[in-house]
C-alpha cells in the first residue's frame, strides 16, 4: 500500500507549487515512473482518483510514462541498462553499480486550465 505514501507526496508537491493560486482546475498531470518501481499506472490511479475526490485534482486526466533503469558500474565506469546487464555489468561483470535512473516516482509536469 505504499502507493497512498506515493500519491500523497505527488499531490502535496504539487499544491505546494501552486500555493496561493486560487480556483486553479488541473487538467492533466504528467508522471514519471522508475522501472525498478512496483507501481504500477493502474494501481497508481486507483489511489490517486481515491484521494481526490472533492478536489480541483478530481476530473485531472493522469500520464505516465516508464523511465528505463541505467547503471553505471562502479568498477570501469560502464553505462548500461538492465537488459544489456541483467545480472552486471556487460564489460566487466562486477555487480557493484550505482543506479542512473529508473528508480522513483515523480511529476514531469501540470497542466492547468
Amino acid at each position: 500500500m505504499h502507493e497512498i505514501g506515493l500519491v500523497d507526496d505527488i499531490l502535496c508537491a504539487i499544491n505546494a507549487k501552486l500555493k496561493g493560486s486560487k480556483n486553479l482546475k488541473i487538467k492533466c498531470v504528467n508522471i514519471l515512473i522508475g522501472e525498478l518501481e512496483h507501481v504500477t499506472p493502474e494501481h497508481f490511479e486507483f489511489h490517486f482518483r481515491e484521494r481526490v475526490r472533492g478536489t480541483h485534482f478530481e476530473s485531472a486526466k493522469l500520464n505516465f510514462k516508464k523511465v528505463e533503469a541505467k547503471f553505471k558500474c562502479k568498477s570501469c565506469g560502464c553505462e548500461f541498462s538492465t537488459k544489456e546487464g541483467f545480472s552486471g555489468c556487460p564489460d566487466c561483470g562486477s555487480r557493484v553499480n550505482d543506479i542512473i535512473s529508473g528508480s522513483g516516482i515523480c511529476v514531469e509536469s501540470v497542466e492547468i486550465v
